[in-house]
């Protein structure tokens, strides 16, 4: 009697895992070269130009680094060492949903702590009237610098879930639960937490994540109608904070074009819209602001060529603060299903690479990008079969960031 023969979907399967491995091993390498090369292309630009963005980086290499003992560089090793012991563990992928969102935000908020205390939390680097006037709302309101920087924190770590929501709307719990660790431990977390634009990161995230989920086919009627203007609202306080945020509309009218939702298109243009309308009212006009941006963009590269050289580095480096993700994300973009999240940020970060930026501090505009330009490292075009959690981007990613705040 013959032993029964296993399918070959049965057998693909239990490969799968064996081949990702190796393939997230390369992506490691193509990753680690590329911020060889780009940290050296860096370096010589800033020490043979007259560069302003990238020698505001507290680890630059032209910079004469002192160190010095923080306690945060004890605390994040320790914070990253937890999440990747627990999304390891077997228990992780039966994690109730709502307690995945639950402790993914709690551990954002404690690396993003870690990482923080190298850093001045009332840096603001977004030139737009509603950044400094949302600043101004929460130095009123917080009332210390300790206060400021915890509300920042908690605000911008709400990032993290609500991307996760995002993901398995687009393309599944098991994508989502998969890409959680790498979310968690991005290196951009070094930044996230340094001013107002992690607060418009998170503002991004809550316009896709309820965009995605008012789409969903189950979603009908007032619950649909209403969906689609909140998400439209925030896209407009999104822009409010940042300029670069309004690419985030194109993700969002690529979800619902995916879904045929021509309806909340309309729903959402108009409450994005009318919230910029309710701004100009009050003597905040977002398209003046945008052209005083990107006419201030100008004159400082008239007045700093060198600053060519930011612009030309500006994708490859935003690439290196995402991490080794990014590369397996972006070589499966074309049939990735988490397509419609990452092209909005790709079309910001290719063709408007100072759009919203301040240009002694370009590198900030970069952190509502990041978190989107890794999600379709676990996302799959018909969203079956087994994802494992790409636990040695998420580790190489956090050493990244950890090396990045001892040598600030």
């Amino acid at each position: 009697m013959t032993a029964p023969q296993s399918s070959f979907s049965e057998r693909a399967e239990a490969l799968a895992p064996a081949r990702r491995r190796p393939a997230r091993v390369r992506d490691l390498g193509i990753w680690l070269c590329l911020t060889l090369i780009v940290l050296t292309l860096a370096s010589l630009a800033a020490s043979t130009s007259d560069i302003v963005g990238p020698a505001s980086l507290p680890w630059w290499p032209a910079q004469n680094l002192a160190f010095r003992v923080t306690p945060g560089m004890v605390a994040a090793p320790f914070a990253a060492a937890a999440v990747l012991a627990v999304a390891s563990r077997p228990a992780a992928a039966r994690m109730s949903w709502h307690a995945l969102l639950v402790l993914s935000y709690l551990a954002s908020i404690a690396w993003s702590a870690a990482l923080h205390t190298n850093v001045d939390s009332t840096t603001t680097s977004t030139a737009t009237a509603g950044a400094r006037s949302a600043v101004a709302l929460l130095v009123s309101y917080t009332g210390s610098e300790a206060g400021l920087a915890i509300t920042v924190i908690a605000l911008s770590c709400l990032t993290v879930p609500l991307v996760l929501v995002a993901v398995k709307s687009v393309s599944g719990p098991v994508a989502a639960r998969a890409i959680a660790p790498v979310l968690v431990l991005g290196p951009w977390a070094a930044w996230a937490t340094l001013g107002v634009d992690g607060i418009a990161a998170a503002a991004c995230a809550a316009v896709l994540a309820c965009g995605a989920t008012a789409s969903e086919r189950r979603v009908r009627g007032a619950d649909a109608f209403w969906g689609a203007a909140a998400a439209g609202g925030l896209l407009g306080i999104a822009a409010l904070l940042s300029y670069g945020a309004a690419w985030f509309a194109v993700s969002l009218l690529c979800v619902y074009f995916v879904r045929r939702q021509p309806v909340q298109i309309l729903v959402s243009a108009g409450a994005a819209l009318a919230v910029l309308a309710v701004s100009a009212a009050f003597g905040s006009s977002w398209p003046y602001g945008l052209v005083d941006t990107y006419n201030a963009a100008i004159g400082e590269v008239a007045a700093h060529p060198g600053q060519l050289w930011w612009v030309a580095l500006m994708p490859a480096l935003v690439a290196v603060a995402c991490g080794p993700a990014v590369v397996e994300s972006l070589r499966r973009f074309g049939y990735s299903s988490a397509w419609p999240l990452m092209i909005g940020p790709l079309l910001a970060l290719m063709i408007a690479p100072l759009s919203g930026a301040n240009p002694e501090h370009p590198e900030y505009g970069w952190i509502a990008l990041c978190p989107w330009l890794v999600v379709g490292a676990t996302a799959l075009a018909d969203r079956t079969g087994s994802v494992r959690a790409p636990l040695i981007s998420a580790a190489a990613g956090a050493c990244a960031a950890i090396v990045l705040m001892y040598s600030g």
